[in-house]
């Protein structure tokens, strides 16, 4: 009697199972029939794992992209408050020397104490003024060194992400390839069990 030999590989074992000539037993064919099953049902659940795993990945790639531009967007404002600061000094310091103008004109005998005044607010409005530049710049610098950072760290943990991902998708597609391949060789072993007579 010729024999030949189909091997299952399923998640951490092989097995062969030996198909003859149609005078197997009915506990032969059944027995089979039962480990063909169990390692398919091994593969799906697997494959249901991996799907799992492919969705908590998505899942942190999108929080961090989301904390990111939170970031982002916290060093926006920051920068565009400090930019008003420094407008509103400038603002004051033209309307000061306005002033000092309309009272150098109206007060001739004056004219010296103003002029001292004007320089004493020119002066605090240029140091205050440069306080400001200074510590703008320092928070610019300090938010483009954190956004550098948070964006190397999002793509780097962005590419660990992906190349898991396709990792995944790959074993994915191979159990997929021996569940149906598992299919196949069910459905011959179908084919070539015979019908129980009439």
């Amino acid at each position: 009697m010729h024999r030949f030999c189909l091997c299952l590989w399923g998640i951490s074992t092989v097995g062969c199972i030996s198909f003859g000539k149609p005078d197997r037993s009915a506990d032969q064919i059944a027995a089979e029939r039962a480990l063909i099953a169990r390692k398919t049902a091994l593969l799906e659940r697997e494959n249901q794992v991996l799907r799992e795993e492919n969705l908590e990945l998505t899942r942190s790639t999108d929080l961090a992209k989301a904390e990111f531009e939170k970031k982002q967007a916290a060093f926006a404002a920051a920068e565009e408050k400090r930019s008003a600061q420094l407008k509103a000094a400038e603002a004051a310091v033209a309307n000061l020397t306005e002033k000092l103008k309309i009272l150098e004109s109206d007060s001739g005998g004056k004219i010296r104490q103003l002029t001292q005044l004007n320089e004493q607010v020119a002066r605090e409005a240029a140091e205050a003024q440069k306080k400001l530049q200074e510590e703008l710049a320092r928070t610019q610098l300090g938010a483009a060194r954190e956004k550098e950072q948070l964006t190397r760290e999002a793509a780097e943990k962005q590419f660990a992400q992906g190349k898991e991902i396709q990792e995944f998708r790959q074993r994915l597609a191979e159990k997929e390839k021996e569940v149906e391949e598992l299919r196949r060789e069910l459905a011959a072993l179908k084919a070539k069990t015979p019908s129980p007579a009439p």
